[in-house]
C-alpha cells in the first residue's frame, strides 16, 4: 500500500504548518450500516478498507521548464476517484500515529 501522507510543495498553506493533505473518505449513517457499524467507534479507531474506485476526471498536464530539467518531461497527472464499492473491517490493533505515520 502506499503512503497518502504526502507533504504539499507550495510550501505553508496553514498557521500551524501541520496540514495533512491526505485523501479523506466521510460516511454517512446509511453507508456506516451498510457497512456494519452500528455503534459509536472510539476516535482513533483503524480501519482496514478495501475499495472499488473509477476514474471519473484524469489530467495529465506537462511538467513545468523547471521541473522538466529535474524530473524528466513526464506528464503531471492527477486522478479524482469514485468509489463505488467498499469492504472495511476492524484494523490491526496498531495506534493510529504507527498506522498513519509508520513505526
Amino acid at each position: 500500500m502506499a503512503n497518502m501522507n504526502i507533504k504539499s510543495e507550495g510550501g505553508d498553506c496553514c498557521p500551524s504548518g501541520d496540514y495533512d493533505n491526505s485523501p479523506t473518505i466521510y460516511l454517512t449513517d446509511d453507508q456506516c450500516e451498510a457497512l456494519g457499524i452500528t455503534t459509536v467507534p472510539a476516535p482513533g479507531t483503524v480501519y482496514m478498507l478495501k475499495v472499488r474506485a473509477v476514474a471519473t476526471r484524469v489530467t495529465a498536464e506537462a511538467e513545468e521548464a523547471d521541473e522538466a530539467k529535474a524530473e524528466g518531461n513526464a506528464f503531471d497527472i492527477s486522478l479524482m476517484l469514485k468509489l463505488t464499492d467498499i469492504e472495511i473491517t476492524q484494523g490491526s490493533g496498531k495506534d493510529t500515529a504507527s498506522v498513519l505515520y509508520g513505526d
